[in-house]
């Protein structure tokens, strides 16, 4: 990884850190450009390790909101085209009474999903793995270029 991919990650490790450490886990306490790069730590981090599903299940709907809008500013039009598509297959599931909390989408989506359908979900997370569009080095010149 290079210095500024790298520079990326370790700011937003370091603003995740005090998050909590300062903050309580209380996004709303950061400033706004620092809950942003909670938001893309979010994605990365939830993304890489567990696909999207980890990702929305853990974070939920208004930061995955959110999260649209600022890959649209960053210009990561591919990373949020996935995402996009990936939600907008699972919205299928958004009535089921059973879907209590968001972690229940996975354990029902056999039956609102098919086989194809399943499959169309594992390559957007393989498309997304594939690193489209460099979130980091787009997050490091947009959040921290022009403070260099």
């Amino acid at each position: 990884m290079d210095e500024q991919r790298q520079a990326f990650e370790d700011y937003s490790f370091e603003v995740t850190g005090r998050l909590f450490d300062q903050h309580g886990g209380k996004l709303e306490q950061l400033p706004e450009k620092e809950q942003e790069v909670v938001r893309i730590w979010r994605l990365e981090a939830d993304m890489y390790n567990g696909g999207f599903l980890q990702y929305f299940c853990n974070w939920g709907y208004e930061n995955f909101e959110k999260t649209q809008q600022i890959l649209t500013r960053l210009g990561a039009v591919q990373s949020l085209a996935i995402i996009t598509e990936y939600e907008q297959a699972i919205t299928v599931l958004k009535n089921d009474e059973r879907i209590t909390e968001l972690w229940d989408i996975p354990k029902y989506m056999d039956e609102y999903l098919n086989e194809e359908q399943q499959q169309r979900l594992n390559e957007l997370d393989e498309l997304y793995w594939e690193n489209p569009d460099d979130i980091q080095l787009l997050g490091y010149n947009y959040y921290l270029k022009q403070d260099a």
